[in-house]
């Protein structure tokens, strides 16, 4: 497991602990986690079966093309392309591979075949669908698109894909591409990791609100309360690493709020 001794997914730990405890205290340090298991990001669901069969598709060249794409002929892209549009994986999968070896080509393309891709199951495509993603934007992105996305990365996060579950929690907010993140499915995050066994998003969410406590002065009573919930349940993670910085978290709100 990957492991740093003083962030956590971006946000800085050592000045967390300088903001609750006596600069002897926070001089100590904990091991975090930073990375999922191999195990857990190639978790694949079918989302959206896509094509099948040949009696799925509607014309004798296209048969034919998929038929020749399935004896391993490489395709020109444009007939990639249109047997991706017809909603089939691999062809999905090939055509987003092709466009990354593009310079220039739309991230927007990249996104939405590469989830197209997923969707059917083809994980080894995920990362490069967020990838870009992560270069779209929010505000022109096409709504049938972010839909699609949207049902591609739920559709493997609840089945305990832990890379597509951080890709949930990154794409919603406000101002991101999924938009405001509802309480439903903040919700469902934590549940999710709580059954994948990490504890990574636990930890993730409770530093954000253990620093807007330090940077506002205190934490509210509700804040202080989300925040135990959520070390409580990385505490009972199968990494050891995210218990133990579970564990000392729980300690400094103690320590500063007197939280047992």
């Amino acid at each position: 497991m990957t492991m740093t001794r003083l962030s956590i997914l971006g946000l800085s730990f050592l000045g967390l602990c300088a903001a609750l405890l006596p600069a002897s205290v926070a001089a100590q340090t904990i091991p975090v986690p930073l990375a999922d298991t191999l195990e857990t990001r190639q978790v694949a669901v079918v989302v959206t079966p896509g094509v099948r069969s040949m009696g799925q598709v509607p014309s004798a060249r296209l048969r034919d093309l998929r038929r020749r794409m399935h004896q391993g002929v490489d395709l020109p892209v444009s007939a990639l392309k249109e047997l991706a549009d017809l909603g089939d994986g691999l062809a999905a999968q090939r055509y987003a591979r092709k466009l990354l070896d593009r310079p220039g080509a739309s991230a927007s393309d990249i996104a939405y075949y590469a989830a197209v891709a997923v969707g059917t199951g083809r994980v080894w495509t995920l990362p490069d669908m967020i990838k870009a993603m992560r270069s779209l934007d929010p505000a022109t992105e096409p709504r049938t698109r972010v839909r699609k996305y949207i049902s591609v990365l739920y559709g493997h996060a609840w089945g305990g894909n832990s890379l597509a579950l951080d890709a949930v929690e990154e794409f919603n907010g406000e101002g991101r591409l999924f938009g405001a993140l509802t309480d439903t499915t903040r919700e469902r995050m934590i549940a999710q990791s709580g059954e994948n066994g990490g504890g990574r998003l636990e930890l993730k969410l409770a530093l954000a609100l253990l620093e807007d406590g330090a940077a506002t002065g205190g934490m509210t009573d509700p804040q202080r309360d989300e925040t135990r919930r959520l070390l409580e349940q990385a505490a009972r993670a199968d990494s050891l690493a995210a218990r133990v910085t579970a564990e000392n978290l729980l300690a400094l709100m103690e320590a500063q709020y007197g939280v047992n």
